[in-house]
């Protein structure tokens, strides 16, 4: 945890992030970095009746941290991604994750 879901990047883009992104991101929330997922989500996007209309957009699955701490993580993922995508707008939501509804091997956290 924290789970990371992307769409709107490429599969090489993905697994770059996997190695960079995880450091400065468990640098900013003081965990360890083999705590993370990426997930490559396929997507088609559709603008005006036609497909296209793409840009990055990251899902960030975790147990809820401060506000400084989840602007900054937006801030690092922004950065990183548009790295790799230059696009205008990516896109980073959290979703926060009730511990006593997270099992792993059958127990929550």
């Amino acid at each position: 945890m924290p789970h990371l879901r992307f769409r709107g990047l490429k599969e090489d883009q993905v697994a770059s992030l996997s190695q960079t992104l995880v450091k400065d991101l468990a640098a900013a929330i003081e965990t360890g970095e083999d705590n993370f997922s990426f997930e490559l989500i396929g997507s088609h996007y559709f603008s005006k009746g036609q497909p296209g209309g793409a840009y990055p957009f990251v899902e960030v699955l975790w147990f809820k941290r401060s506000q400084e701490i989840q602007d900054k993580s937006a801030l690092i993922i922004t950065e990183q991604v548009k790295k790799l995508c230059p696009q205008d707008d990516v896109a980073v939501i959290f979703v926060p994750l009730e511990k006593n509804a997270y099992y792993e091997n059958g127990s929550h956290f």
